[in-house]
């Protein structure tokens, strides 16, 4: 049944790695994802803020195909190994029943339907969450060290992943204190260590809420029904889609969440963790537009797959009903989470080839880069804001900056001015601040973007001396 699971999911987004248009988000991943490791992690860590592991795996992969199509196959190959990880969670859970169940509705669901072949790390995030649970309840069952151990340094892969891991890590992290408290520092003093190592993701997600003004603003980041809204989007891309056969799943999942409260009270803890976002997002204030998303609560669709799962197992006649259930997850509508790569807010067709080299600048995170990332991945690239990332990135550079290609986008496709040097820093950013605000040739939907990129290069040029063009 798990390869039956894994071929469906297979069947349904292999043909979407090349099919589907390309995203910005892709680009970010490909570009950063491209640079040599420690400028990478700087990047990530440092500069930008966040969790560096998808990056790094995109690294590794690009030593052996640097494409825009190796980065969608490693979200595959994460989101297949998820369903199988999945299935063992809910077996440990619920027996094989539960586990077959689990499977199904984790290789059918919207999330991974979407984002199993999207180059980001949401197809990893998901796998790392079923890892760390799956070990963490395995710790559970064995108490020894060598369990506890495997499942801390699963624990620690989660903020390391998405920032939002964080809080899965931590509510193990107390469950597992309360109780083996006064155990063996045999066990604790490993855990420990473990636990400091995941400092620096910490200090990497504390840059991005500062940036995010987290904390500094008047309002608070949503309102109760935008939060309940996105937790339902969320729940939905889980299992069931839209409708009834939602209200079905959300039913077995609350009654297998129910069995886990009596059963295993600390698996159930750390279940509701998936709530635990849009709850923190209706107290705390910040300066900058809200920032939830369902992708982000996807480290809760493997312990939901599993509330659903021991339901399920609880249910008369759970062999031949798993079976049933399953059938019923794949037959499912897909619910309402939208494909990033097809909102159309910018083209996505792109024109020739890129043959930058070292001491180029490649500029913004543009689809064009990404679409021919072995041409492309010699450059510094440059985001398209804010200044102070724009600088940061511009560091990396050696002067003189000997070509600029600027990414354009008109009203069908990307098009690639090259902008011949040499430039110093100062230099390159004016003649970048030039190329986008003489850019004429642009559909009119297309002026916020332009507006928004000029604005941002135009403050770095501030920065360096020089003024921007009026």
């Amino acid at each position: 049944m798990v390869a039956a699971a894994c071929g469906l999911l297979l069947y349904r987004v292999a043909p979407d790695v090349g099919g589907k248009p390309l995203y910005e988000d892709e680009a970010v991943a490909g570009l950063i994802g491209a640079r040599p490791l420690g400028e990478l992690l700087d990047t990530v860590i440092l500069d930008r803020g966040g969790a560096p592991l998808h990056f790094v795996l995109a690294h590794a992969v690009f030593w052996f195909d640097a494409s825009a199509e190796a980065l969608r196959w490693l979200s595959v190959v994460c989101a297949l190994a998820a369903v199988a990880v999945c299935f063992d969670l809910a077996r440990r859970l619920g027996g094989t029943a539960a586990g077959v169940v689990a499977a199904a509705i984790v290789a059918s669901s919207t999330a991974l339907s979407v984002y199993a072949s999207f180059g980001r790390m949401y197809a990893l995030f998901v796998l790392v969450a079923a890892v760390a649970v799956d070990l963490f309840v395995r710790a559970l069952r064995l108490r020894s060290r060598e369990a506890v151990v495997a499942a801390a340094l699963a624990a620690w892969l989660l903020p390391a992943v998405h920032p939002y891991g964080l809080i899965l890590a931590l509510a193990e992290l107390g469950v597992a204190a309360v109780l083996w408290r006064r155990r063996s520092l045999r066990i604790a003093l490993p855990v420990a260590v473990i636990a400091l190592a995941a400092v620096p993701f910490a200090v990497a997600d504390l840059r991005l809420a500062v940036r995010a003004k987290i904390g500094s603003g008047s309002e608070t980041l949503t309102s109760p029904e935008d939060a309940w809204g996105e937790l339902v989007a969320a729940l939905s891309s889980f299992a069931g889609g839209d409708g009834l056969p939602f209200v079905a799943f959300t039913a077995l999942a609350v009654f297998g969440l129910w069995v886990l409260v009596r059963r295993e009270p600390a698996v159930a803890v750390v279940a509701a963790t998936v709530f635990v976002p849009p709850i923190l997002f209706i107290v705390l204030r910040a300066g900058s537009a809200p920032d939830l998303s369902p992708r982000h609560l996807f480290y809760g669709l493997p312990l939901w797959a599993a509330a659903i799962g021991v339901g399920a197992a609880r249910l008369p006649f759970a062999s031949v009903g798993s079976v049933v259930l399953a059938l019923a997850a794949v037959a499912s509508p897909a619910s309402a989470l939208r494909d990033p790569r097809e909102l159309g807010l910018l083209p996505t067709a792109t024109d020739g080839k890129i043959s930058a080299r070292r001491n180029d600048l490649v500029v913004p995170y543009a689809i064009p880069f990404l679409a021919d990332l072995d041409g492309a991945r010699a450059a510094v690239p440059l985001p398209q804001g804010p200044e102070d990332l724009i600088l940061h990135a511009l560091g990396h550079a050696d002067v003189p900056v000997n070509r600029i290609f600027v990414a354009l986008p008109q009203a069908n496709r990307w098009t690639v001015r090259r902008l011949d040097g040499p430039y110093d820093r100062a230099g390159a950013m004016l003649a970048i601040a030039e190329a986008y605000g003489t850019s004429t040739r642009h559909a009119p939907e297309l002026d916020w973007w332009y507006l928004l990129v000029s604005r941002e290069m135009c403050d770095a040029v501030a920065r360096l001396g020089p003024r921007c063009p009026s």
